[in-house]
């Protein structure tokens, strides 16, 4: 009876009836990884010069996350649809947003293998919010932090042009008919 049971799970097992955690097999991708990050955020530039993905597309990396004209490549590894894309041929002309940016600068193969890698990684860690009010949020610091300046730097033009206020301005042009 036991051993009806252990031949009747190991063939389940076969069969695929038990989930099995498929986190073992995923990482099977010949690429780097960490190499692979480093193309993606553009630390460490393609052969070709080609500009980093980072750019264009987000993948849970970055301080301030990614671009947003390409889509979000955080699970691109693990969706079936969306896996044979990731190659060079895809890349370098496949697409006709990327085609003109990558047509003179293509990718390797070997780049696109660390690049598989690093997808396969992002697809197996957990999901982490995107920091979408970050960007915004120093954009408009930013700003006012410019506006600062300026008027730190410009506040006095108006009064050392007119040696004092517009009312004394105002005085002097109209030899005192200004109403004081």
């Amino acid at each position: 009876m036991v051993k009806g049971l252990q031949l009747g799970f190991a063939l389940s097992l076969v069969a695929g009836v038990v989930p099995m955690k498929a986190a073992a097999f995923e990482n099977a991708e010949p690429g780097d990884s960490a190499l692979g990050k480093m193309y993606f955020t553009g630390e460490k530039q393609f052969a070709s010069g080609a500009p980093a993905c980072i750019s264009c597309h987000n993948a849970g990396v970055g301080s301030l996350g990614g671009g947003v004209l390409g889509p979000d490549l955080t699970s691109v590894y693990a969706d079936e649809s969306k896996n044979p894309l990731l190659n060079a041929a895809w890349i370098n002309a496949g697409s006709p947003v990327m085609a003109p940016v990558f047509s003179k600068r293509n990718v390797t193969d070997e780049e696109v293998s660390h690049l598989r890698a690093f997808f396969a990684e992002q697809a197996n860690a957990e999901a982490k919010p995107a920091p979408t009010g970050v960007f915004t949020i120093v954009g408009i610091g930013g700003f006012v932090g410019i506006l600062i300046i300026f008027n730190i730097i410009w506040s006095g033009r108006y009064r050392n042009r007119n040696r004092g206020t517009a009312h004394d301005a105002l005085w002097r042009n109209y030899g005192g008919k200004g109403g004081r």
